[in-house]
């Protein structure tokens, strides 16, 4: 099994589940929002913003999906950061405000786009470490990081492409649909229907 075909082993399940939470979950338990917690809608959207930016900035250098077909007005949204570092009063912004139609094709767009840069990418492109410049360029004046997640920066200097890919697509993914799992069970609802 090639590298690519690993990631892809590893990539698909997670699209299911995602999908599995579209199919079982209807817009009031995806919006629901219990008290100190994210609701679902933030975490899909989360998910889709760390992916655009982490493999179309970090690991392929392309633009952004969110930035080529104007997804943050499809998605009701004004501003471009992933959402770590917002308050408690943005996150019930963004659960309110979200277009969750929108935000299921966004995720897509951004799925389809991860799967044409892992079938391209070279081994040499992800043995390279970012720049520190890159990282500061795509946080800060890309506005990939909310003004209260500049701690980002430090996280990721030294990080090398292919960790980016594999953090930023599958590790960080995988544990918001973990929280996914746990915010649809307090509601008495199977996400995922396992």
């Amino acid at each position: 099994m090639n590298a690519q075909a690993l990631f892809l082993s590893r990539y698909e399940p997670l699209l299911n589940y995602v999908k599995k939470t579209w199919e079982r979950l209807d817009a009031a338990q995806i919006r629901n929002q219990h008290p100190g917690l994210n609701s679902i809608a933030w975490n899909l959207w989360h998910i889709a913003r760390v992916e655009d930016v982490g493999v179309n900035r970090f690991v392929a250098d392309h633009r952004q999906v969110f930035d080529e077909e104007g997804w943050a007005g499809k998605l009701g949204l004004d501003f471009r950061n992933q959402g770590t570092g917002q308050t408690a009063d943005e996150a019930r912004a963004v659960t309110t405000r979200l277009d969750l139609e929108a935000l299921r094709a966004y995720m897509t767009a951004v799925s389809n786009r991860t799967r044409a840069v892992v079938s391209q990418v070279e081994t040499h492109t992800l043995d390279s470490t970012l720049e520190p410049a890159r990282i500061h360029q795509v946080l800060f004046e890309e506005g990939f990081a909310h003004p209260n997640g500049a701690w980002l920066e430090q996280a990721y200097t030294g990080w090398k492409r292919g960790k980016c890919l594999v953090h930023f697509s599958l590790t960080h993914s995988y544990q918001h649909v973990g929280e996914i799992g746990v915010l649809a069970s307090l509601q008495g609802a199977d996400a995922f229907g396992l």
